[in-house]
């Protein structure tokens, strides 16, 4: 139901009502811990007023010594090839990995990276994060979800390239939700850019009766015939730039050509159904043989 917008802002509305005061307490909490915050100098309601016009708000960058240690992270630990937990093999096991399976491997998620990244578990905490989320999401947010992954430079498949989302389509995660992305590594472009259409999340793109309800992915084409250029954004940056995004905006990953794509993100939503974190039970992470 949350595909219409109606019910979107009702939920929201209703939720905004019940937890006025407990949100206000929230962000006194956050506010009296904003002086430990990596991102203490942003302005939190500047940066909130940008999502909520634009569906999208530059402007975060991450510190050397939290790049260093997600990145370390990342290159001693396995990670998993199409987010599946049978797949796993460390960064420089990738070539027999894809041996193995018989195909490129276009992505590959890390699991449990908050309990396993003291840096990562610190992020999710930071109070300019979290009082970014109470403000934008208008009622006390949950952390629905933690990711890491890759994407890397192959020729992908058809197939891969829709399963990962490197085709235009919008997000209903929640009522409410968004979304913070950080890059780990240096994007230029040609290594994997994000792509969204800056406010789209106020009107999808009508093309057939069906897209006022359905949701699918939309070639090239249909978006640069709905929306002028400058609104579709291609978001490159050096390692640690980071940016917050409703996906109910139109947006994509750009397959990667030249160089791979090291991506962190943090999901926030009125409900957590379970179904965007990263946990996996031990027992189930297998590697490639």
């Amino acid at each position: 139901m949350a595909r219409f917008a109606a019910v979107r802002h009702g939920v929201t509305a209703a939720r905004q009502m019940m937890q006025a005061r407990l949100l206000d307490r929230y962000l006194a909490e956050c506010n009296a811990r904003m002086k430990t915050s990596v991102f203490a100098n942003l302005d939190c309601d500047s940066f909130v007023h940008a999502m909520n016009e634009n569906g999208v708000a530059l402007g975060l960058h991450l510190p050397s010594n939290v790049l260093d240690e997600v990145y370390t992270y990342a290159t001693e630990n396995p990670c998993y090839a199409d987010r599946n937990p049978a797949y796993g093999f460390t960064l420089n096991r990738r070539a027999q990995a894809e041996t193995a399976l018989s195909k490129t491997i276009l992505l590959a998620q890390y699991f449990n990276t908050a309990e396993n990244c003291p840096a990562i578990a610190t992020l999710m905490r930071d109070p300019m994060l979290l009082a970014i989320a109470g403000k934008y999401l208008q009622s006390l947010p949950t952390l629905v979800g933690v990711n890491l992954w890759w994407t890397f430079a192959v020729d992908a498949s058809a197939e891969d390239r829709d399963r990962h989302a490197h085709l235009f389509h919008c997000d209903v995660d929640d009522f409410r939700f968004f979304k913070f992305f950080f890059y780990i590594n240096d994007v230029r472009p040609g290594d994997g850019a994000h792509v969204c259409v800056s406010s789209s999340h106020h009107r999808r793109p009508l093309f057939r009766l069906s897209d006022n309800w359905n949701l699918r992915r939309y070639s090239d084409l249909e978006i640069e015939s709905a929306y002028p250029a400058d609104r579709i954004l291609e978001i490159c940056g050096p390692a640690g730039t980071g940016f917050a995004e409703n996906t109910l905006c139109i947006h994509k990953g750009r397959t990667p050509t030249f160089g791979n794509r090291l991506m962190l993100q943090f999901q926030f939503a009125l409900f957590d159904y379970g179904l965007m974190h990263d946990r996996c039970e031990l027992e189930k992470l297998k590697h490639i043989s």
